[in-house]
């Protein structure tokens, strides 16, 4: 620090060279030999007043420097010998005053102005001048271990060790209470009264202060309080006029005296580039280059004087500039930690080739606590210390700048080697990848297989299990039937359309089609039958309050009295499988439904429980076997796949066939379109009376996969087919050799009919011929001829095949068209367009034939009958079979349930017995007579119709 203040100020220089002359003065006066003198030298007088003089100087040369560095002097001196009162021989003091010396006025508040005035002071003693800067730097800094040595050799003060100070702890006495007095505070209602009188302050309580006042309320809160002194005064702001120059005052604090700025007059002519190009060389200002420069006023504002901002110019500081020693001089005490990032920041500049930045000081020295911690410089840390940081961020950003400095080419070099490296690995990486992900789907795909196939094994067992199953309890049932059907029994009816799940998922309202036989409660018109029926939808009270009422109507109907109803709820229950709202849109059958419902099946186990039991469902599916080995009881049908092939078009053809009943002109089993039409060519050229022909889906009900096309009526080459048969006679036309010519003709027309008039009777779901095409040939179907007639009537009967092989008709109905000729709408019971013995005699044919197909429990019959216009006799057709529960037969049994009556199908009468009121029981002329009677079924709609015969 000393040298630091004799570089910036003469007068110390001047000092210290006073005492380096009085040094060796005093060293040769100490060797001088007094022989050679021819005069006696008062030796100790003279060393007396050096001693003291040196001793004032010392003094003297420390209070200046403590003044200049801002400390305060202290100077013990112990020697007595300098306070006496005589002079010494060279006529100086023996107590030096103090105020004599006079100190600078400006070292106290602003810094020396740097001036270099070489030769004028040489420095001739560099060892003092070392030794008392470093006594000094020694006394300023309390850390150094030299410090308590030191202040004991010049002030004669010992410090304390402060490593060896124990830590002494009072232990104060805790005070309870309050620790303050109690303070006047008015009461809250003189706060808020304002026509309260203020009361008077004390004195004690105006030392607390205005504020204190105000919120304690000694002081009004909306007093206006004016100050005899106040501690602000207001004054006139100093503006400048803009055309003056801005000087700096010279006594403001941390100032730097700064030369009028020289610009040089082509100054605005330099291009930047040539700018930069001059920083690379020598920066002389010498006096050539001061000729060609002139004094200018700067025309921007002048920074404030404690920014400390420096340039650094091709990434290297300039340490004679004034900035920089401005700012080394304001912040030396942290300069280790700002060296260290000014070496980051210049080889930050080197590397980007970066001609010239403005650091800011402040931003420099508030980033040294991050800098410590990290040991880096990034970027963002590198423009955050800019005065202009988007200049230089542009600057950064342009490709390829990091090569234009310091190592550019190996760092170019070391890029593409990387760059090439990374390209390299990447593509390793990415074959590796693939061949990962290859590998992880083979195994993922062969899992799944192993798992998939896993299961289809378990599956295979557990259906192969129930089937098994299922066969001992039908022999069971079948060896019982006599025995159960006669005894108190459980009836468990599941209404099941087990069809399979493409044809399930284009029927609307699937749930409904489900839930639309609850006929079969009325099986508990025999008193020994409990019903257990399972509903596709959740019933309410309201419903079952209703379907309660209707069946405790049949003991007032057989009384005729309204008053004789009776609660059968005991004899039936209606369960809903819980698993129908947890797959509301899934389209399964209520078999199904069952599986997934534990809580139904528990429910229906403690009903069964102890006694016998069996299942009459619908259409079965094979999740019919399962409810029936979950339950352990037998189902009244034949096995599922038997149901599902001979219920199909072409399977019940195989049955028809079998049976030797008659059928519609047609064939079966049809899968692909040449098959089709060479087919269909051929049924037309056998059979040109027939004007429309029919196309049905094997595994479609209620008309969904039928469709139809009058083919005749389009056929160009019609009348010429007429003739050729004429030409021929029937018994030769017959023959393939007179058809050739005309299937070759009705080949090429064959198609194009088709694909312009055939016509789906689900236009809904079907609104082309191709796409019920593709349908028709994915499923399979049959081609049959349409009767040649306008009036046709349809029938369907009810039959049962019961497990002892009796074989019974139980309903039969004329069908209702009320949507077209293909959907039935409900039927007329009993049936009167067939005689019974004839109908009969066909119907147990085709039982039989079912009989030796295995075929056991409820089935249905479709037949169509009209007037053969060639022979005027009625005919009979075999067109369907189901081997399911019919709608027909439900609603046949809500009608004999209802109306107490007796149908009998042999001769097709229902026999309905008439109510006698009471009045007129007393005429003897009346009877009750048991009369045919004609039933409207449509729907749940019964109409009844009654004639009585006298």
């Amino acid at each position: 620090m000393a040298q630091d203040a004799d570089s910036c100020d003469p007068i110390g220089t001047i000092l210290i060279q006073v005492h380096e002359d009085l040094y060796q003065l005093k060293e040769k006066l100490t060797n001088f030999p007094l022989e050679e003198k021819g005069e006696a030298l008062n030796i100790q007088n003279l060393e007396t007043a050096i001693k003291r003089t040196e001793m004032g100087l010392r003094i003297h040369i420390e209070k200046y420097l403590n003044v200049v560095n801002h400390n305060v002097l202290t100077t013990p001196v112990n020697d007595d010998n300098l306070y006496s009162p005589h002079t010494s021989s060279w006529l100086l003091p023996a107590v030096i005053d103090q105020k004599s010396f006079v100190f600078p006025l400006e070292s106290e508040g602003k810094l020396w102005q740097t001036q270099r005035q070489h030769g004028t002071f040489p420095h001739a003693f560099p060892k003092i001048k070392q030794k008392i800067g470093l006594n000094v730097k020694i006394m300023q800094d309390p850390e150094n271990i030299h410090h308590r040595a030191a202040v004991n050799a010049n002030y004669g003060i010992s410090l304390p060790y402060i490593n060896q100070r124990k830590a002494c702890v009072k232990v104060q006495k805790l005070i309870k209470g309050s620790t303050i007095a109690n303070l006047t505070v008015p009461p809250t209602s003189h706060r808020t009264d304002p026509y309260f009188t203020p009361i008077p302050v004390p004195q004690a309580d105006a030392r607390k202060g205005i504020l204190s006042m105000i919120e304690r309320g000694l002081i009004p809160p909306t007093a206006r309080i004016t100050f005899q002194n106040p501690p602000i005064i207001p004054r006139a702001a100093p503006l400048h006029n803009l055309d003056e120059a801005h000087k700096i005052p010279t006594a403001a604090p941390f100032t730097i005296p700064q030369k009028p700025q020289l610009i040089p007059v082509e100054a605005t002519k330099f291009s930047p580039k040539k700018r930069r190009s001059q920083g690379k060389g020598k920066r002389s200002r010498g006096h050539h280059d001061r000729k060609i420069m002139k004094v200018t006023t700067p025309l921007t504002a002048v920074k404030s004087p404690w920014d400390y901002d420096f340039f650094i110019y091709n990434g290297v500081i300039d340490k004679t500039s004034t900035d920089f020693l401005a700012f080394k001089e304001h912040f030396h005490l942290s300069w280790g930690s700002i060296f260290s990032l000014l070496e980051h920041v210049e080889k930050f500049l080197r590397d980007y080739a970066i001609p010239e930045v403005k650091i800011k000081g402040n931003n420099l020295v508030a980033f040294l606590p991050e800098f410590e911690l990290k040991h880096r410089l990034t970027r963002y840390d590198f423009l955050s210390l800019l005065e202009n940081p988007i200049h230089i961020q542009m600057m950064l950003n342009i490709p390829g700048q990091r090569y234009k400095g310091q190592d550019g080419r190996s760092e170019a070099a070391n890029k593409i080697r990387a760059t090439w490296k990374c390209f390299k690995a990447r593509k390793l990486f990415l074959i590796y990848r693939q061949q990962k992900w290859a590998s992880g789907v083979i195994a993922i795909a062969w899992l799944l297989h192993c798992h998939k196939t896993r299961v289809k094994k378990i599956l295979k067992e557990s259906r192969e299990r129930h089937l098994e199953n299922f066969r001992i309890r039908a022999k069971h049932l079948a060896a019982n039937w006599n025995r159960i059907r006669t005894s108190r029994r459980t009836i468990i009816h599941i209404p099941s359309l087990g069809y399979s799940l493409p044809v399930r998922q284009n029927i609307d309202d699937f749930n409904i089609r489900q839930n639309m036989q609850l006929g079969r409660l009325c099986d508990i018109l025999d008193a020994n039958v409990s019903v257990i029926y399972i509903c596709s939808h959740q019933m309410n009270d309201e419903l079952l309050l209703y379907y309660n009422k209707i069946l405790s109507l049949q003991a007032a109907v057989k009384s005729g009295n309204l008053e004789d109803r009776s609660d059968l709820q005991d004899r039936f229950k209606i369960i809903t499988p819980e698993a129908i709202n947890i797959f509301p849109k899934h389209h399964m059958c209520l078999a199904t439904y069952l599986m997934y419902s534990p809580k139904a099946i528990k429910r229906i186990k403690n009903l069964i429980q102890g006694k016998q039991a069996y299942i009459v469902s619908g259409l079965l599916h094979r999740d019919d076997l399962a409810v029936a080995d979950m339950l352990n009881i037998p189902i009244l049908g034949p096995e599922p796949e038997i149901a599902h092939l001979y219920s199909s078009k072409s399977g019940s053809k195989w049955v028809f066939d079998s049976a030797d009943v008659p059928v519609p002109p047609g064939v079966y089993g049809i899968y692909r379109h040449q098959q089709m039409l060479e087919q269909l060519g051929q049924l037309v050229i056998d059979h040109l009376e027939i004007q429309r022909w029919l196309f049905k889906m094997d595994y479609e009900f209620g008309g969904n996969g039928t469709a139809f096309c009058d083919i005749p009526s389009h056929l160009e080459c019609y009348d010429w087919f007429l003739k050729e048969r004429s030409r021929y006679g029937y018994e030769d036309w017959r023959k393939k050799w007179a058809q050739e010519p005309a299937l070759v003709k009705i080949s090429e027309e064959l198609a194009g009919i088709l694909a312009q008039h055939a016509q789906p009777v689900n236009e809904k779901r079907f609104p082309t011929w191709r796409k019920f095409l593709q349908t028709f040939l994915s499923q399979g179907g049959t081609m049959e001829a349409y009767p040649p007639v306008e009036s046709v009537t349809n029938l369907t009967v009810d039959m049962l095949i019961e497990p002892n092989g009796e074989i019974r008709v139980l309903s039969t109905g004329d069908q209702l068209h009320a949507e077209g000729p293909f959907i039935s709408s409900g039927t007329t019971m009993p049936q009167t367009s067939v005689d019974p013995q004839v109908l009969t005699s066909l119907c147990l044919k085709i039982g039989n034939a079912c009989k030796m197909r295995n075929v056991v429990g409820y089935f249905s019959v479709d037949l169509v009958t009209f007037i053969d216009p060639s022979t005027m006799g009625q005919q009979v057709w075999a067109t369907g079979l189901s081997l399911s529960y019919s709608d027909q037969l439900a609603l046949t049994q809500l009608t004999l349930y209802l109306t107490d009556g007796h149908l009998d199908c042999s001769f097709s009468t229902l026999k309905v017995p008439c109510f006698v009121p009471k009045k007129e029981k007393k005429m003897s002329c009346l009877n009750a007579l048991s009369v045919p009677v004609s039933i409207l079924a449509t729907g749940n709609i019964l109409e009844f119709s009654c004639d009585q015969e006298s």
